[in-house]
């Protein structure tokens, strides 16, 4: 178990992943109350999304080698992402036009650029044969601001309008700032890991290979980049895309397709959000036992069954023209509940899994291009299931999305359970001291 001085570490780092999830969405919640005064359909929410994920893929991979490079300031960096990301807030506050939204997200994406290629990384180095635990704590306070964005910026906006929220999100930022800040740099001192120790480490055991250059000095070749690796970033990057659609789009599914109300949408949202945060850290505990790739199998194996019942839902409320009662509604945010903690089981380990297969020193830099690719894939996603919804089809194509996403990640797993087999944490960390690399 985590000691209880390492929390001190922790928590801080973990309130600033609640305001990492509560800004970035902000804006893609409004727009249920926006696009009534700035006219926007589907697609055009999509790009709003799209547009601020675009602008973080290059310096996401940026953020990763500086958090490699110079790992004493990686805290710092975290709140200078903070001030950003809540900066947009004025700028939607003041917004006339959908231009002005635009460049609200790309402020947003900018800001967003910094926290999880810093923070993940860091996580996984400091914590180890714990990492898995210390994700799922740093997933649920992420989780936290994925429930509080829906309801209390619709339950404002219905109140106040949703400018007057845009603005009293930014004034809790600046109040947050100093804060939050004070609170993660007392934390710094509780701060173990030292990269130059596991640059050694990786000149030892077989987690790199190293040569000498002309000028004499050691460099690292990327010997992890096996067949399970790729397959593991491919199986991250289509996940993404699950993320990517229930994140943006699960309010609007619920006013649109199922006849609630604004309110009672973001509601959901957030209790839906909530039950995933509480599956991530159910998770924790689990993979701690069991083992990153066992829990991440079948996390996506459950995806796979809860995403076929959305769509047979989805398609039988289409085909019949059914009326959405009550009982229809519950049934359907059961539905939702079970697809969105299926897919969060499966979040700490399949971070956890990805920092096994990574040395530690160059881990920041891999994953921050691992998470562009990521990013990039997730931006498009969010744009095609808005464009099969605005064609207005009578079937629902655009839920198939969901199972695709899921099932391709599966296959994948299952190759590289074939490939390298279970291990747990403990396992992995014992192996890595004696020079054994599972890749």
């Amino acid at each position: 178990m985590i000691r209880k001085d390492r929390f001190k570490l922790l928590i801080p780092i973990s309130l600033f992943h609640t305001m990492a999830h509560i800004y970035p969405y902000l804006l893609p919640v409004l727009c249920l109350v926006i696009r009534e005064d700035i006219i926007m359909d589907y697609t055009q929410v999509a790009i709003l999304s799209m547009t601020g994920m675009l602008v973080t893929i290059p310096l996401i991979i940026v953020f990763g080698f500086i958090g490699d490079r110079i790992s004493k300031w990686r805290l710092e960096l975290v709140i200078a992402g903070f001030l950003l990301i809540f900066a947009h807030s004025f700028i939607i506050f003041a917004a006339q036009t959908y231009a002005v939204l635009i460049i609200a997200a790309v402020v947003a994406g900018i800001g967003a650029s910094v926290f999880h290629p810093i923070v993940l990384p860091m996580l996984s180095q400091e914590f180890g044969a714990e990492r898995n635990l210390a994700l799922s704590i740093n997933l649920i306070f992420g989780a936290l601001g994925s429930i509080i964005t829906p309801i209390v910026s619709i339950s404002l906006s219905d109140w106040l309008g949703w400018r007057t929220t845009a603005l009293i999100f930014g004034v809790a930022g600046l109040i947050l700032l100093p804060i939050l800040s004070i609170s993660i740099l007392l934390g710094k001192k509780y701060i173990e890991y030292n990269p130059e120790e596991a640059l050694v480490k990786n000149e030892i055991v077989v987690e790199t290979s190293t040569s000498n250059n002309k000028n004499g000095r050691k460099i690292m070749k990327l010997t992890f980049i096996t067949g399970p690796f790729i397959a593991l970033v491919l199986a991250q990057i289509f996940r993404a895309g699950t993320f990517r659609i229930l994140n943006t789009f699960t309010a609007f599914i619920f006013e649109d397709r199922f006849g609630a109300s604004k309110l009672t949408s973001a509601l959901i949202m957030s209790i839906i959000l909530g039950c995933g945060g509480i599956a991530a850290l159910i998770s924790g505990f689990v993979s701690m036992r069991k083992g990153s790739l066992r829990v991440f199998l079948f996390a996506k194996s459950t995806t796979v069954i809860a995403s076929l019942f959305v769509i047979v839902f989805v398609v039988y409320i289409a085909l019949t023209n059914i009326v959405m009662g009550v009982t229809f509604l519950i049934l359907a945010i059961f539905l939702f509940i079970f697809l969105v903690m299926s897919f969060y089981f499966g979040s700490p380990s399949s971070n956890a899994l990805f920092a096994e297969m990574v040395p530690q020193r160059v881990l920041g830099s891999t994953f921050g291009v691992v998470n562009a690719l990521m990013t990039g894939f997730s931006a498009v996603t969010p744009l095609i299931f808005g464009a099969i919804v605005d064609k207005h089809y009578s079937f629902p194509y655009e839920y198939f999305l969901l199972f695709l996403f899921s099932i391709i990640p599966l296959g994948l797993l299952i190759y590289i359970k074939a490939k390298i087999g279970f291990k747990t944490p403990e396992e992995v960390e014992e192996a890595r001291k004696r020079g054994v690399h599972f890749h």
